[in-house]
C-alpha cells in the first residue's frame, strides 16, 4: 500500500467517525454508548496505522503518485482537520486518542519519506486558526489582520471555527510529542523543517489578544462572535486554563531544548528568531502564571506552573545569549515571589527513600508532609540554580556594550547574591575564624547534598560554580566598586572553592570510581561530568595543597560511619593529621581506579567517546600523587 493510499483509508477512517459524531450529536451531550462506539473507532484507526509503520519498509520501492497530487494533499487536510477538531470535544480519552493518532500519522508519513512537511503546516495553520477563532474579535474593528482569511483552506477554516482552549491545548502537546519523536530519531532535516513552521506561526499568534484576555480582571465571559465560550476569561481560574498553560509552557521548553544555538548563528535565523521569540513571551508567562500560584498555592498544578516556568527559564539561560537585562529582571521575580525556595536555609539533605523512586508505587507510601518536602526540594534545586545562573552571570561575564548598564546590573546581581548568603550564613561568622571555616565548609557541603539527588541538575550547578575566582580580588578589578564589594566576593571565592567543592563532591559520592564511571558513560550528563572532572583536575594539580589539606572533619555525614568511630577514639590532633590522610587517599584511590577503568574500556574501544584529554588530567594527577608520597 503507498503512503498515498494509506492517508485515503485513513482519511475515510477518522471521516467515518467524525460523521457519525455530528450525526448523531457531539460528544459533550451524547450518551455512554455514542462515546464507546467512537472510541472504538478511534482505537481501531490508531492500530491501524501503527500497523502501517511496521509496513512501510517492506513496500517502500512500490509505485506512489498514483493519485493526483492536489487530491492527495486534500486528503491529508481533511485527516488532519478531522483530527485536530476531535481535540476540541468534552470527553479527554477522545482527545488523547486523537492526539495519539497525528503522532503517528506523522511518524508514518516520515517512515514513508512523502508529504510530512505539508503534514506539520497544516497543523501549525490550525493552531494559528484555533487562537484566533478562541478569541473574540475586539469591539473597534482590528487592524492587525489576525482574521484568519488569508491561512489555510477552507477545509482548515471550517473546522477550527468551532476552535476552543482545550483544541488549543491539544495542539501544544501533539506538536511537543512529535518534536519528542523526532529528537529521539535524531532527525536533523525534519527537525529544521520543524522549526521553520513553529518559528513562522510564534511569529504571527495574536500575542496581544492573549495577554488582554488573561489580565482582564473583570471579564464577562461573554460567547464571541462563533457562539463559544473561548476567552480565556471565562475559563481563566478553571482547569481548562491550567492545562492549556501547562502544555504551552511545556511545548516551549522543549523546543527550547532541541534548537541548536551558537554564539555566532546568524541573527536573523530560525534559532535566534524562536529563541527571542521564548524570551520575549517570558515575562507574559510569569504574569499568566502568577495568579493561578497565588491563588492555589501548594496545590499539585500550581508546584507543576512553578516548575515548567524555573525548567524554560534555565533551559533559556543556556541555550541564547540572553540581555544582562533580562537576567536581571528574573533575578528580581524570584527574589520576590520565590524567596521562600531561596531562603528557606540550606540544611544537610537526605533521599526521603533511598529504597524507592519518586513516582513508583512504593512512593504512596511516604506520609503527606514527606512527599510535599520532596517536591519541595526539588522547586528549591530549580529556584537556586536560576538564581545563581542569573547573579553569577552578572557577575561575571563580559558580554555587556553598556557600561553604565553594566555597572547597575553587575551591582544588582552583587546584592543579591550577598542578601542569599547572609540568610545562610551570617556576616558574624567571619569575626571567628574557626567557626567561619566550618562554617563555610557547612554551606558548601549542604550546597552540594542538596543537588545529588538529580544528577542533570547537579553537573550544571557545579559547573556554574567554576565561574567563581578562587581569588575573590579579581572581580575587584575595574572602576565603580563598593566597599561592601570586597566583603562579598571574599565569601563568593570561599564558600565556592572549586577545590573543596570537588572533595566535597567526591565525598558524596562515597569515593566510589564506578559512580563516576557511570556518570561519565551517561548519554544525558556523560559529557557534563567530563567537563567539570577536566577543569576540576586541571585546578586541583594548580591548587594542589589545598586539595592534600580539605578539612574533611568539617564534612563528616551520618554515612561515614568509619570516620566519625575515628573521631571518638583518637585525640583531636591525631584526628585532623588521620582525616587530612584518609581523606586525601580516599580521593587518590578513587580517581586513579577510574584512570584505571577508562583506560581500559577506551583501549577495549567500549568507552563511548574519545577520552584522551581526561586521561592526560588524570596523568598529571597521578604524577602529583607520586610526588606527594
Amino acid at each position: 500500500m503507498t503512503s498515498v493510499e494509506r492517508v485515503s483509508r485513513l482519511h475515510l477512517l477518522i471521516d467515518r467517525c467524525v460523521r457519525r459524531r455530528h450525526a448523531e450529536g457531539e460528544v459533550s451531550s451524547s450518551t455512554e454508548a455514542m462515546e464507546k462506539d467512537l472510541l472504538l473507532s478511534l482505537s481501531q484507526a490508531l492500530r491501524e496505522i501503527q500497523s502501517w509503520i511496521c509496513e512501510i519498509d517492506i513496500d517502500s520501492a512500490a509505485g506512489q503518485g498514483e493519485e493526483p497530487e492536489s487530491k492527495d494533499h486534500l486528503h491529508l487536510e481533511r485527516l488532519v482537520s478531522d483530527l485536530v477538531g476531535l481535540l476540541g470535544v468534552k470527553n479527554v480519552h477522545v482527545q488523547h486518542l486523537a492526539g495519539n493518532i497525528l503522532v503517528e500519522v506523522s511518524e508514518s508519513l516520515v517512515e514513508s519519506g512523502s508529504q510530512w512537511d505539508d503534514f506539520i503546516l497544516l497543523i501549525c495553520n490550525c493552531l494559528h486558526l484555533a487562537v484566533i477563532y478562541s478569541f473574540p474579535v475586539p469591539a473597534v474593528p482590528s487592524s492587525t489582520g489576525f482574521e484568519g482569511s488569508n491561512i489555510g483552506s477552507d477545509v482548515l477554516k471550517g473546522e477550527m471555527k468551532k476552535a476552543n482552549w482545550c483544541m488549543v491545548s491539544g495542539i501544544f502537546r501533539v506538536l511537543r510529542s512529535i518534536l519528542k519523536r523526532l529528537s529521539q530519531e535524531e532527525n536533523e532535516e525534519l527537525i529544521d523543517v520543524y522549526l521553520e513552521s513553529v518559528n513562522s506561526t510564534l511569529a504571527k499568534l495574536p500575542w496581544s489578544r492573549m495577554d488582554t484576555h488573561f489580565t482582564n480582571s473583570h471579564g464577562s465571559g461573554e460567547r464571541n462572535s462563533q457562539g463559544h465560550n473561548g476567552t480565556l476569561q471565562s475559563i481563566g481560574n478553571s482547569e481548562k486554563g491550567n492545562v492549556f498553560l501547562g502544555n504551552f509552557i511545556q511545548f516551549l521548553s522543549t523546543v527550547v531544548q532541541q534548537v541548536r544555538f551558537a554564539e555566532d548563528s546568524d541573527t536573523f535565523g530560525t534559532t535566534h528568531s524562536i529563541l527571542q521569540k521564548t524570551i520575549e513571551l517570558v515575562p507574559d508567562l510569569l504574569r499568566w502564571c502568577q495568579p493561578k500560584l497565588e491563588s492555589q498555592s501548594g496545590s499539585c498544578i500550581s508546584r507543576y506552573l512553578v516548575h515548567k516556568l524555573l525548567v524554560l527559564m534555565i533551559r533559556l539561560t543556556y541555550q541564547s545569549n540572553i540581555k544582562r537585562t533580562i537576567l536581571l529582571s528574573w533575578l528580581q521575580y524570584l527574589q520576590h515571589h520565590y524567596q521562600g525556595f531561596l531562603h528557606h536555609t540550606l540544611t544537610r539533605h537526605k533521599p526521603v527513600q533511598d529504597n524507592c523512586l519518586e513516582g513508583s508505587p512504593f512512593f504512596v507510601s511516604l506520609s503527606d508532609s514527606d512527599v510535599n518536602e520532596t517536591h519541595s526540594s526539588h522547586l528549591q534545586r530549580l529556584s537556586v540554580l536560576l538564581f545563581l545562573r542569573c547573579s553569577l552571570t552578572l557577575l561575571y561575564s563580559s558580554r555587556h556594550t553598556d557600561k553604565d548598564c553594566e555597572f547597575d546590573c553587575r551591582k544588582k546581581g552583587m546584592e543579591g547574591m550577598f542578601k542569599w548568603i547572609e540568610q545562610q550564613v551570617p556576616g558574624d561568622t567571619f569575626l571567628d575564624h574557626g567557626t567561619y571555616s566550618k562554617k563555610s565548609v557547612d554551606f558548601s557541603t549542604s550546597l552540594v547534598q542538596l543537588f545529588m539527588h538529580e544528577d542533570d541538575l547537579l553537573f550544571k550547578v557545579l559547573l556554574q560554580l567554576l565561574s567563581v575566582p578562587l581569588d575573590g580580588k579579581e572581580l575587584l578589578k575595574g572602576e565603580g566598586r563598593l566597599p561592601q564589594d570586597e566583603e562579598i566576593c571574599v565569601r563568593l571565592s570561599t564558600f565556592f572553592n572549586p577545590v573543596i567543592l570537588f572533595c566535597i563532591f567526591l565525598s558524596e559520592l562515597h569515593y566510589d570510581h564506578q559512580v563516576l564511571l557511570d556518570y561519565l558513560i551517561s548519554k544525558d550528563i556523560g559529557a557534563s561530568c567530563a567537563e567539570y572532572l577536566l577543569r576540576c583536575l586541571r585546578t586541583v594539580c594548580d591548587y594542589w595543597t589545598l586539595f592534600v589539606e580539605f578539612p574533611l572533619e568539617e564534612n563528616l555525614n551520618d554515612s561515614s560511619s568509619k570516620r566519625r568511630r575515628l573521631l571518638l577514639e583518637t585525640p583531636d590532633v591525631e584526628q585532623n593529621g588521620k582525616l587530612h590522610s584518609q581523606a586525601f587517599e580516599h580521593a587518590k584511590g578513587c580517581l586513579l581506579s577510574l584512570q584505571n577503568s577508562v583506560v581500559r574500556l577506551h583501549q577495549k574501544k567500549l568507552f563511548p567517546y574519545n577520552p584522551e584529554a581526561l586521561l592526560r588530567r588524570l596523568s598529571r594527577f597521578q604524577e602529583l600523587c607520586l610526588l606527594h608520597e
